[in-house]
């Protein structure tokens, strides 16, 4: 259960109240906190486990504070707006309704990689012995409130009458984010927004173009400028245009790169001020549209925690984002990820900048900035054998080629790319595929069939 980024399993059997209740004292032990906010998402398992936490982490002799049912981005937010040492979101984000798990915040960073698997042996090292200490339990669960009032701050009076649906997915997110558009004036059509831990629509991924599809049609029936789709536990965005078509995620990280680098603060900037943030598996076409706006493109791992890593590295670079939909905004925000805020200012720029009821461009239009080429989706590819051996047996494959290996093997071609990583979260590896025509993507398959097709079942690849 102890992943790459967080903790996730099967509720009842994998995580389980006792489970929890360690896991609330082991993270005391590990971090020393005397503070933690926890919060949690809708899925039916979520109370039993979120009184255990608190439980374990007061037994402990640290103090609770009890967040509700909220987004994921509302608990990190509190990192900021409170005197705390750690934050939990118990959630499962996009996973199926008998799935949750554990997502923490340390320090201001998320707990990941090496430091979940220290986590993982004070879990299985702590002691039966009963702890009686007693820590303070204190309710925030108004909190959200304050968190939304300050989003409409932030992004101010929208300048113009906007028409936007939203998809909920019977998540979390859902009723927050019409409260927040309402308080900004934002006309929207809703679906799937009323709670449902079975998630009977559709998956909460809005990643995946199937999970869009009543978005579409409800974009393209009501005449509304674009669609938001919002995932599991309210840390991702995706959209749909105007004409109901499914937008990769990515494609966004070059329309708001593009818009803070040509819009931002006036006078000279430096070098990190100017970089944008990009993951490995994002189209060429982010790198380009950052390029063309004045800007500094640089390609690092997939991952949430990773990005935030980097943008405290680096604090004056303003923005970053991945193609699984999660965007970091570091310039008036506090670079976490938070489809409430990410949401809203999108609204706010495509309100700014295009208004198609009075003649200017519309959604679709203003994402013409941002280069689009053909490319496969985002393949998951079953392996036989050892993880580090097969992608010992891929970066051979691919020797003569130039390739970066930020993350897994990403191979360039004169007119695109390939790439292949293993995944964090899952036994498989991800591979896409992007080229500059039809013709050169069929080329890049080909050749990549023909080196690795031997060794690894591409039957999946398209």
């Amino acid at each position: 259960m102890f992943k790459a980024y967080d903790i996730r399993g099967i509720a009842g059997s994998e995580i389980d109240s006792a489970f929890s209740k360690r896991l609330g004292q082991s993270i005391v032990d590990f971090t020393g906190a005397t503070s933690i906010a926890v919060g949690r998402d809708i899925r039916t398992s979520g109370e039993e486990l979120h009184n255990a936490m608190m439980d374990g982490i007061r037994s402990s002799g640290c103090e609770v504070v009890n967040l509700g049912v909220v987004p994921t981005g509302v608990v990190y937010r509190s990192t900021v707006d409170m005197e705390i040492d750690v934050a939990v979101v118990i959630t499962a984000s996009h996973n199926p309704p008998e799935y949750n798990g554990f997502k923490i915040v340390h320090s201001g960073l998320p707990l990941a990689g090496r430091d979940l698997q220290d986590l993982k042996a004070v879990f299985n090292s702590i002691s039966e012995e009963k702890r009686s200490l007693d820590g303070a339990l204190i309710d925030r669960t108004d909190y959200v409130n304050s968190v939304i009032e300050e989003i409409v701050k932030d992004i101010g009076p929208i300048g113009r009458r906007i028409v936007v649906s939203v998809d909920g997915a019977n998540a979390v997110p859902g009723p927050y984010i019409l409260d927040l558009f309402e308080k900004l004036g934002v006309e929207t059509i809703a679906i799937n927004c009323e709670w449902n831990a079975e998630f009977p629509a559709h998956p909460a991924d809005p990643t995946r173009p199937a999970n869009m599809m009543e978005l579409s049609a409800k974009v393209v029936s009501s005449e509304a400028e674009f669609g938001i789709g919002v995932d599991g536990d309210g840390d991702r965005i995706g959209v749909v245009d105007e004409n109901g078509r499914f937008i990769h995620p990515d494609r966004l990280i070059g329309l708001f790169a593009r818009d803070i680098l040509l819009n931002g603060v006036s006078g000279k900037h430096s070098e990190e001020s100017r970089t944008i943030l990009y993951d490995v598996k994002c189209s060429m076409g982010v790198e380009e549209a950052i390029v063309t706006s004045g800007g500094i493109g640089r390609m690092v791992r997939t991952g949430h925690s990773f990005m935030k890593m980097e943008l405290a590295t680096s604090p004056s670079i303003r923005f970053a984002g991945e193609m699984s939909g999660h965007l970091f905004f570091n310039d008036r925000w506090n670079g976490f990820d938070c489809s409430l805020y990410n949401g809203a200012r999108l609204i706010e720029l495509v309100a700014r900048l295009s208004d198609p009821k009075n003649g200017s461009i519309g959604f679709s239009d203003l994402l013409s900035s941002v280069p689009e080429y053909p490319s496969t989706g985002e393949s998951k590819i079953s392996f036989e054998g050892g993880r580090d051996e097969i992608m010992k047996s891929v970066r051979s494959s691919f020797s003569d080629l130039q390739f970066s290996e930020v993350d897994g093997v990403r191979v360039e071609y004169p007119d695109g790319w390939f790439l292949c990583r293993p995944s964090n979260t899952e036994p498989v590896l991800i591979m896409r595929a992007e080229g500059r025509t039809e013709a050169a993507l069929e080329s890049i398959l080909s050749d990549v069939h023909a080196r690795i097709g031997g060794v690894i079942n591409l039957r999946d690849l398209r």
